[in-house]
């Protein structure tokens, strides 16, 4: 009985492996093309039961996994793979797993702070379950900027001035599409005007970048 379970498990597994092939690249377009459409599909799939939330897509939180994911290895083909110098960075660095989940959680950061900034600014309290509609829809947004910048600074690391300039260039322009993409989320979460709406973007990536960067010189410095 233990062998059948195994095997059925290893069946679902595999069935969902196959389908992230399918899934992440059309999430990923519908996100990029739609992504104030997406985040109304989030509050429409919220309220499903369970089992039948993001039945043709991927769940918000596996799709900025897997876009980390997708960008490691664009580094790892690009034979461009981070390595760390002190203790605490070769224990982050040393192994693909404690990479991932690194890498996951610095980008994750991002839709955390986008959904507490909204529920102290609408005066909700914070609890897990008002945070889940607004960091779902964040995963969705962050998603295509963690592939975006990610793949952008393996580019910057490799030799030659052009690919310099263009992982510059594609870092410049994930950026703006994220600030882009915030400013619209949150005019339409807060229902503020723009001049309020601005200065809650320009807050949000700011801490973003704050904190990341607090994190990156943790790890260097160490």
């Amino acid at each position: 009985m233990d062998f059948l379970k195994l095997l059925r498990s290893l069946e679902e597994f595999l069935y969902e492996l196959c389908t992230w092939f399918l899934f992440f690249p059309r999430t990923l377009y519908r996100v990029i093309v739609h992504p104030r459409r997406m985040a109304q599909y989030v509050n429409s799939e919220l309220t499903q039961k369970l089992d039948n939330q993001f039945d043709d897509a991927i769940s918000p939180p596996m799709f900025l996994m897997l876009a980390v994911l997708v960008a490691h290895g664009v580094e790892l083909l690009m034979h461009q793979q981070v390595t760390g110098t002190g203790q605490l960075s070769r224990t982050v660095f040393g192994n693909e797993e404690s990479l991932l989940l690194f890498r996951s959680i610095t980008f994750a950061v991002w839709p955390l702070i986008s959904s507490v900034h909204l529920l102290r600014r609408k005066k909700v309290a914070m609890t897990r379950e008002s945070l889940r509609r607004p960091f779902f829809m964040q995963c969705y947004l962050t998603a295509p900027f963690a592939v975006a910048l990610s793949t952008s600074m393996v580019f910057v690391r490799l030799p030659g001035t052009l690919s310099t300039q263009i992982g510059i260039a594609v870092s410049v322009l994930s950026l703006l599409w994220y600030a882009v993409v915030q400013a619209g989320w949150l005019k339409v979460a807060l229902q503020r005007s723009w001049p309020n709406t601005v200065l809650s973007t320009i807050w949000v990536l700011m801490l973003g970048i704050v904190i990341n960067s607090l994190i990156g010189w943790i790890l260097l410095a160490n």
